[in-house]
């Protein structure tokens, strides 16, 4: 059944959050990056069903729109820019950590929000007992990896767990990381999502 309800959400371009997350009784950051404009309204109701306490996203917020090799599409960047960061803005989280990507322009995110902190590489950062290094590539995490390590970018290293530290890939799956268990759970993005990420047929990466 939780199978079934996962990949019935996935179809419908919606995020399924099993009810254990949902009623946690410890406080989560939400991992994710490289969102296309088609992932935002499921990134609302994921925020609001989760409600994370910290969030962390990894780089290329509006990843539909290829901004380093199509300067002429910033207006319609920064539109869908404010769209995302409203969301987040909105949401109940303590803290607000953006990664810039090789898709965006710290300019116009820093004038549409003084409530996010803006990571322009990396960085290494402690969330209550939790070590994280963030970056949107992954050769800037591995220049010195912590206990947690975040990033996006693509696929090059995914997931995995290499001499007792943690690497998440914020396109292979959105990640949720318990501050006080320190357990890891991985939620699926929305059938199509990667088709968006890569513009099939358009601009790749």
């Amino acid at each position: 059944m939780e199978k079934f309800k996962v990949i019935l959400n996935r179809s419908i371009g919606k995020v399924y959050v099993p009810k254990h997350i949902r009623n946690r009784e410890e406080e989560v950051i939400l991992h994710i990056s490289d969102t296309p404009y088609g992932f935002f309204y499921a990134l609302k109701n994921l925020i609001r069903k989760i409600n994370p306490e910290y969030i962390i996203h990894t780089g290329d917020l509006v990843d539909n729109i290829k901004l380093e090799f199509c300067h002429y599409s910033l207006y319609r960047y920064t539109k869908r820019l404010e769209v995302l960061i409203d969301i987040l803005s909105k949401s109940n989280a303590k803290k607000i950590y953006i990664c810039l990507g090789n898709h965006d322009k710290k300019e116009k995110l820093q004038e549409i929000s003084n409530k996010i902190q803006i990571i322009d590489k990396s960085e290494n950062i402690n969330i209550k007992n939790l070590k994280l290094r963030m970056s949107h590539y992954s050769n800037e995490i591995i220049k010195d990896p912590q206990e947690y390590n975040l990033y996006g970018h693509n696929l090059q290293m995914r997931n995995k767990i290499d001499n007792g530290k943690i690497y998440l890939n914020g396109i292979q799956s959105i990640n949720i990381i318990y501050t006080d268990t320190k357990k890891v759970e991985y939620l699926p993005y929305p059938f199509g999502i990667d088709d968006e990420r890569l513009r099939k047929g358009k601009i790749g990466l």
